[in-house]
């Protein structure tokens, strides 16, 4: 490893590469200096090579071109260096801070504190994994304002310390640390600390700690917050402090640890191949590649070694489809905003965005035309490996138009059942019995239930008694008065009229007598007030025997048969009720209630829920077709899916109904789709209600360009439409 004090770059050298600058003492020719890495080496090194070497050392700055010769002024760098992608700011220079730090936390080195830290971490998996419903509920509730203020704060703070935790390590084993900072990668913020004199460390291990250090501080945080969520109270401030560390940490760290792009990944495994520059390297050796393929011939002075073109060859593809993946789904997302939003002006400000991105990449292929047609030569190589390049093109571009596949269209589907019904109780009651469980097979009218009968059989018996009742009085009132009745009320007539005849009597007595003035004036008052009470006496007891002489009147009997059909009624809407404590399936199916038989003894009212019965047999599978795909499917086209629960077990069904209006799904990302419908039979009975997989729906055959082409040709058609 060589190390440039003046730009504060470093340099990877090989065995032989080293040999020759330790070689170069300024005297030395460089014939001489060839024949003994020949000699040394065993392998043969030509003039050229050697000499570009040379002047590619000197293009670093790493060789004098003379022995009087002045060095080459320092490197003075800006404080913002990096593209638009990946821009670094430089804030200030930790080495003091470092330097005072390194002591007081000494202790986070021993091997003590290695040894109780994965314990925590150990101890926090096994929280997280019996836990895990509890975490996701409370995740859940973070999504408001205070939250995601208090949880930006805290990422940021534990971003600071997982930077520090790089320049600790660095220092404890002697490097220097001169450079923190701010970073802009694809737009996202992030931190830096720059421990590149890891590289200087001969030992291996400690290279790979010094990356480590930053991930393993974010995992050991990430444990202590588990157990402090776990053991403080939910509303309080640590527990939710705890809760955004648990979140935000995990999530970060597998980012973090990604090595496709320039982050603690990367440069762990960049220096666990130890190959420095890993990306650069990468990237620089497919373009080479490149050229050899379009100009010809090699700029490589230094071929890398098999083991070297393997790891480059492979993280080389790797990185660059994650990055045309991840700038192309970033570019599409951003366009289409543009576009959708601002039309023309849009697509414009966008294309504008792109060059600014990829001016890089632009310019060095315009080189790269410009190197093809320096000589004739040159010209004629191009050419030819141009012709070469073009059939192979036509002969791509001949397959994709004659060539034809059949149209698949994708999208999420869940299932559900053929038929369901819910079992509920007609009436009142408490469940006495239960005669199936979860996952038991009903047939339809097969009793799945049954409520206790007392109460209905005493109310009952009850009524029947009021009906006798009421059926006796009405015998008695068509039956009419009984001939002991009607002597009764003639003897009262009789007794009522011997009574007037003896009260008169006595009035005409006493008539003469006060006449005489031999009674008083009160007695003969009294006498007629007899009379005139014995008088009514008579007219009410010859009332009686004319009523009794009469008979029941006819609205009184009429009355009594309304009370006995009431009383009737009640009898056989509590027999009817008495039919419906038994619980039946309306249909034949499967159970899916789960702890039915926990149920007895439960109180339950009229129309209550006892069970769900699905018909499984048939199973209805609905798929979300997105809106711009669904031209594309017709009723009746082959539908094959595959579920999560069975990845290895394909199921085929028709379309058998499209929905005719669209649905704006609950994931915003999933956009606006369009319910297909197809049945499925499910005699395995595998298929389960609310089961999710992923469904293709087998469309018409097309050319392959225009499959590969229709999305764009469809957005060109519709968004760009208005503009013309």
């Amino acid at each position: 490893m060589v190390k440039d004090p003046a730009s504060g770059r470093y340099y990877r050298f090989g065995e032989a590469e080293a040999s020759i600058l330790r070689l170069l003492d300024g005297s030395t020719p460089l014939d001489t200096i060839r024949r003994q890495v020949e000699q040394r080496f065993d392998a043969p090194l030509s003039s050229l090579g050697l000499q570009g070497f040379v002047e590619k050392l000197r293009s670093f700055g790493l060789v004098e071109r003379s022995a009087s010769s002045s060095p080459p002024p320092p490197l003075i760098r800006g404080p913002v260096r990096g593209s638009l992608l990946y821009l670094r700011f430089k804030a200030f220079d930790p080495d003091q801070l470092l330097d005072r730090m390194v002591p007081r936390l000494g202790f986070l080195f021993t091997p003590r504190f290695v040894v109780l830290s994965t314990a925590g971490v150990a101890a926090a998996l096994i929280i997280t994994v019996a836990n895990r419903a509890d975490i996701a509920r409370d995740v859940r509730n973070l999504f408001n304002l205070h939250s995601l203020i208090l949880a930006w704060f805290t990422v940021y703070a534990i971003i600071v310390v997982h930077e520090f935790a790089h320049g600790l390590t660095c220092k404890r084993f002697g490097g220097r640390v001169r450079e923190m900072g701010f970073l802009l990668i694809y737009f996202q913020p992030a931190f830096y600390c720059n421990v590149s004199d890891a590289w200087l460390f001969p030992e291996r291990s400690r290279r790979l700690w010094v990356t480590f250090a930053g991930a393993y501080v974010d995992i050991f945080m990430w444990a202590v917050a588990t157990l402090a969520w776990r053991l403080t109270e939910t509303a309080s401030l640590i527990n939710q402090l705890a809760l955004v560390v648990v979140a935000t940490s995990a999530v970060k760290t597998l980012i973090n640890l990604n090595p496709l792009i320039k982050l603690d990944g990367y440069y762990l495994l960049s220096d666990y191949l130890e190959i420095s520059n890993l990306r650069g390297k990468a990237q620089g050796y497919l373009r080479a590649g490149m050229r050899r393929l379009f100009v010809g011939g090699s700029s490589e002075v230094v071929r890398p070694t098999r083991r070297e073109t393997r790891i480059l060859l492979a993280y080389g593809l790797l990185a660059g489809v994650y990055s045309v993946w991840l700038l192309g789904w970033v570019a599409l997302w951003f366009g289409r905003y543009m576009v959708t939003r601002y039309q023309g002006w849009g697509l414009f400000a966008f294309t504008l965005v792109l060059l600014a991105t990829f001016r890089a990449p632009v310019a060095r292929t315009l080189d790269t035309l410009r190197a093809m047609f320096r000589s004739f030569e040159t010209l004629r190589t191009a050419v030819m490996r141009g012709a070469r390049v073009f059939f192979v093109l036509a002969g791509a571009l001949a397959i994709l138009w004659f060539g034809k596949m059949e149209l698949k269209v994708a999208g999420d589907f869940t299932i559900l059942p053929a038929q369901n019904a819910d079992v509920r109780t007609d009436v009142e009651g408490i469940i006495d019995e239960i005669r199936g469980e979860e996952g038991d097979r009903i047939t339809k009218g097969e009793v799945i239930a049954r409520l206790s009968d007392r109460d209905y059989l005493a109310e009952i018996e009850k009524v029947r008694a009021q009906i006798e009742e009421s059926q006796a009085r009405l015998r008695l009132l068509r039956l009419g008065p009984r001939g002991e009745e009607l002597s009764l009320g003639m003897t009262e007539v009789e007794k009522a009229g011997e009574r007037l005849k003896y009260a008169r009597e006595k009035r005409q007595m006493l008539d003469k007598l006060f006449v005489q003035r031999l009674v008083s004036q009160k007695e003969f008052a009294e006498s007629e007030e007899e009379v005139s009470v014995r008088q009514k006496e008579l007219e009410e007891s010859e009332g009686r025997l004319k009523v009794l002489q009469a008979g029941n009147r006819k609205e009184a009997i009429e009355s009594v048969e309304a009370e006995v059909r009431r009383w009737e009624a009640q009898r056989r809407y509590l027999e009817e009720q008495l039919l419906r404590i038994a619980i039946i399936s309306p249909i034949t199916g499967v159970i899916t209630t789960p702890k039915l038989k926990e149920r007895v003894g439960e109180h339950v009212n009229k129309g209550d829920l006892i069970a769900k019965v699905y018909d499984v047999t048939t199973v209805t599978a609905e798929i979300a077709v997105p809106e711009k795909e669904i031209s594309d499917v017709r009723i009746g086209q082959r539908v094959e899916i595959r579920a999560r629960s069975f990845p290895r077990k394909t199921f085929e069904g028709t379309v058998t109904s499209i929905a005719p209006t669209v649905s704006l799904a609950q994931d915003a990302l999933a956009g606006r789709t369009i319910l297909v419908r197809t049945r499925l039979d499910n005699l395995s009975g595998l298929l389960k209600p609310e089961m999710t997989g992923t469904a293709k729906i087998h469309g018409d055959r097309a050319r392959l360009l225009t499959l590969l082409t229709r999305r764009l040709s469809r957005t060109l058609r519709v968004e760009f439409w208005s503009w013309w």
